[in-house]
C-alpha cells in the first residue's frame, strides 16, 4: 500500500514540475490536428432568397442621399392640403417601366434618381395639376429586390435575389457561406457606374468583423457580380481585357497563403496571410490568449531552406510590455503555437490544495 501511495505522491510532484514547461509542437504534422476549413464566416445556412421584408432586421435607416430608386421600390407619400387640413396617404410602387402612377395626376418617372430627389419630382407634377397649397412627404416604405450574381468559392453560386442595400456578408451567408479554401479578405464586386462603365470594388469580410471596420462589408446594388476567389491563387476576371480576350488577370500572386495559429487561443485554425503583419496580430486574430496560455513559451515555426526552424518568443513581453523588437513579422506558412501549462490551476486555492494533498500523500507513504 505504501508503495502505491508513494508512486501517487511522486506523480503529483512530477506534474507540478512539468507545469512550468510549455507544451508545444514543431510543425503541422507534429501538432496532430486537422486544419479547419477557413476562419471567419463559415455560414451553414441554406439560401433564403424570398424572406419577407418585415423579417429582415434593418441595420440603420436608408440614406436618402445615396439610395437610388428603381422598379420594385414602394414609396409612402403623404400630402397635407394646408387650407382644408385634408391629409391623403398613398402607397405607390415603382413599376417595371420605372414609373409610379399617381391618382388623378398621372405617371411620374422616378427610376434612377435618389430617394431625396423623388420629393421634388412628385411635388412638381402634383403642383402642375392642383393649384392648392400643400405639403408633401415621401419615404421609402419597402426597398426593391435586386438580382445579383454570386460566383467563385461559395457553397451555392448562381443568381440570387436580395433586398437592395444589404451587405455582402449577408448575401454570402444566405447563399450557404464560404466554400473551403475561399478567401474572405478579397471578395470582389464588379459593378456598373452611372455612365455604364465597369468598376471593381473589394470587400474585406474578415477585417469588417475581426477588425470591426464595417465599411469593408460593402452594400450590394442591382446587377452586382460578386466573385470569391480561392485563397491559393486569387484569380479575378479582368475588367480591362482587350477586345476578344477572355483571359483572367492575376491580381495577387498567392504563395504561402495561410498562417496557422494553435494552442491556448480563443479560436485555433488557419488565417489568411497578410504581408507585414506580426505575431501579436495573428494572436489577436485568433481571439487572444486563453487563461491557460503560457505566453513566455510561444513558438513560431518556419520553413527555411527546406528545414523547419523554431523561434522562441516571450509573447508576454510583446503583448503586455511593449517589446516590439521581438514581435516577429509573420511569413506565409508559419505555424504559431501558444502553449499552456501542463497542469493548470484555476485559482490559488486549488494550487494550495494540490500542494497540501501531495505533501499529505508523501508523508503517509514515507511514514514508518
Amino acid at each position: 500500500m505504501k508503495k502505491y501511495m508513494r508512486l501517487i505522491a511522486f506523480f503529483l510532484v512530477f506534474v507540478m514540475i512539468l507545469s512550468v514547461f510549455p507544451a508545444g509542437a514543431d510543425d503541422l504534422t507534429a501538432l496532430g490536428l486537422n486544419i479547419p476549413n477557413i476562419q471567419g464566416l463559415q455560414g451553414g445556412s441554406k439560401p433564403q432568397n424570398d424572406a419577407e421584408f418585415s423579417s429582415i432586421p434593418m441595420e440603420a435607416p436608408i440614406n436618402p442621399d445615396s439610395y437610388r430608386l428603381g422598379p420594385g421600390d414602394i414609396l409612402g407619400i403623404h400630402i397635407m392640403i394646408t387650407e382644408s387640413d385634408l391629409a391623403i396617404d398613398y402607397l405607390l410602387q415603382i413599376g417595371a417601366d420605372g414609373k409610379i402612377f399617381f391618382p388623378n395626376v398621372g405617371e411620374i418617372y422616378l427610376s434612377g434618381i435618389y430617394l431625396n430627389q423623388a420629393k421634388g419630382e412628385i411635388a412638381a407634377k402634383v403642383k402642375s395639376v392642383y393649384p392648392e397649397k400643400f405639403n408633401l412627404y415621401v419615404n421609402l416604405s419597402q426597398p426593391k429586390k435586386v438580382k445579383i450574381y454570386l460566383t467563385g468559392m461559395v457553397k451555392n453560386p448562381g443568381p440570387f435575389t436580395f433586398y437592395d442595400n444589404q451587405r455582402i456578408s449577408e448575401v454570402i451567408e444566405q447563399a450557404g457561406g464560404f466554400a473551403s479554401g475561399a478567401s474572405n479578405r478579397y471578395v470582389y464586386i464588379k459593378r456598373k457606374d452611372e455612365e455604364g462603365n465597369s468598376k471593381l470594388l473589394k470587400a474585406d469580410i474578415f477585417n469588417a468583423y475581426r477588425g470591426k471596420d464595417i465599411k469593408n462589408d460593402i452594400r450590394i446594388q442591382a446587377g452586382d457580380i460578386i466573385e470569391i476567389p480561392d485563397a491559393a491563387n486569387q484569380l479575378i476576371s479582368d475588367l480591362t481585357t482587350e477586345a476578344g480576350s477572355e483571359k483572367d488577370k492575376l491580381l495577387f500572386e498567392g504563395k504561402e497563403t495561410f498562417v496557422y495559429v494553435y494552442g491556448e487561443v480563443g479560436r485555433s485554425g488557419r488565417f489568411e496571410y497578410i504581408p507585414g503583419k506580426k505575431l501579436s496580430d495573428y494572436i489577436s486574430y485568433a481571439g487572444g490568449p486563453s487563461t491557460r496560455a503560457l505566453l513566455s513559451g510561444v513558438t513560431l515555426t518556419r520553413k527555411e531552406n527546406g528545414q523547419s526552424k523554431k523561434y522562441q518568443i516571450n509573447a508576454s513581453d510583446v503583448l503586455y510590455n511593449g517589446d516590439v523588437k521581438n514581435d516577429l513579422e509573420v511569413h506565409g506558412g508559419d505555424v504559431i503555437n501558444v502553449p499552456g501549462n501542463f497542469f493548470y490551476f484555476g485559482d490559488i486555492a486549488s494550487f494550495i490544495n494540490t500542494i497540501l494533498l501531495g505533501l499529505t500523500l508523501y508523508t503517509t507513504a514515507t511514514r514508518k
